[in-house]
């Protein structure tokens, strides 16, 4: 996730995440858990890419290094 190739994929993974939330149904939920050999750098690196950029529906777990989307069948 680092140098530039990490950048590039970043940006990738990104586009595709938007995406798929547009796509999903009311009631479903995108979740997303770093399993790497660096899981610790790569959380670190979402972390602040989610806090900063992506929208604040998300949950964040410190403890199982993940992230959270459910898109509500309520208006909120």
């Amino acid at each position: 996730m680092t140098g530039k190739v990490g950048n590039r994929t970043q940006a990738i993974a990104i586009r595709q995440l938007r995406q798929w939330m547009t796509e999903i149904s009311e009631g479903d939920s995108i979740c997303l858990r770093c399993e790497c050999v660096l899981s610790d750098k790569q959380f670190k690196i979402w972390k602040r890419w989610f806090l900063k950029h992506e929208d604040k529906r998300w949950e964040i777990s410190d403890e199982f290094k993940s992230f959270f989307f459910y898109r509500s069948r309520f208006v909120e």
